[in-house]
């Protein structure tokens, strides 16, 4: 009975052993070369979409982010199913093509940065929704009042005082389209939204303009970007593998 159970313990650690190995494993030049690519437009916005005042002056910020931000997750996420058209290279052929700032790519435009990119498939999508609400309520002294204060003028007051601290709760949505370069088919449709607690942000004492934070963005578009990642990168390998199936008939 103990020479089974050694005989089995052993087999076990052996398959975990080959297993890992297999895994470490490093791909060869073709082998890599033979990994479909992915290429992650940039993501505008849709009309009306930012519902938070001043934030749509910085949408070339927030797009550098959200793509920034799904590169890291669809990396992490494919472990090594994928490769990944790097961000140098979008940025060289972006002032050759009129991608819509909406982030509405058609069919031939597609075919188009595909090919130039070297890219099997496309991710591109756009912000359906940026929304933020500042409470009424004012953390703590005004920063007006306190630079008045010790400077005793009032204009110096109302001028530090038109920024201010307030509890702020922001809330988000994605939508994105995973599309296949060589027919310009939409292989599949995402969308997503998260929203946050109330948060410490600086708002215009006098209105209701929210100071642009690029770790305020990241708050509410990490967990729809991460979601989301997992999505992409499970169809586009599921899709991928099909059609290599397909070919090999």
């Amino acid at each position: 009975m103990r020479t089974l159970r050694f005989l089995a313990a052993a087999s076990l650690a052996l398959a975990v052993a080959f297993t890992a190995q297999a895994a470490d494993k490093k791909l060869s030049k073709e082998e890599k070369a033979k990994l479909p690519r992915l290429a992650i437009l940039d993501f505008g916005a849709g009309s009306d979409a930012f519902a938070c005042n001043g934030w749509n002056n910085y949408q070339p910020k927030l797009n550098g982010v959200i793509q920034d931000i799904f590169t890291t997750e669809i990396s992490e996420k494919s472990h090594g199913k994928l490769r990944l058209v790097e961000r140098e290279r979008l940025r060289d052929i972006k002032g050759e093509l009129a991608l819509q700032q909406s982030g509405d790519v058609d069919a031939a435009t597609a075919q188009k940065v595909g090919k130039l990119l070297g890219a099997k498939y496309m991710l591109t999508g756009k912000i359906t929704r940026f929304a933020c609400k500042a409470a009424n309520v004012k953390s703590g002294w005004g920063v007006g009042a306190l630079v008045g204060k010790l400077t005793n003028s009032g204009l110096a007051g109302d001028v530090a005082g038109s920024v201010e601290m307030r509890k702020v709760s922001f809330s988000g949505r994605l939508d994105a389209r995973l599309i296949e370069v060589e027919t310009g088919e939409i292989l599949g449709a995402f969308k997503d939204d998260s929203s946050t607690g109330d948060l410490s942000a600086k708002v215009a004492g006098g209105g209701s303009e929210v100071e642009y934070d690029e770790e305020l963005a990241n708050k509410v578009f990490e967990p729809i970007i991460e979601s989301m990642a997992a999505k992409v990168v499970k169809m586009t390998v599921k899709v991928d593998k099909e059609s290599k199936e397909d070919e090999d008939e």
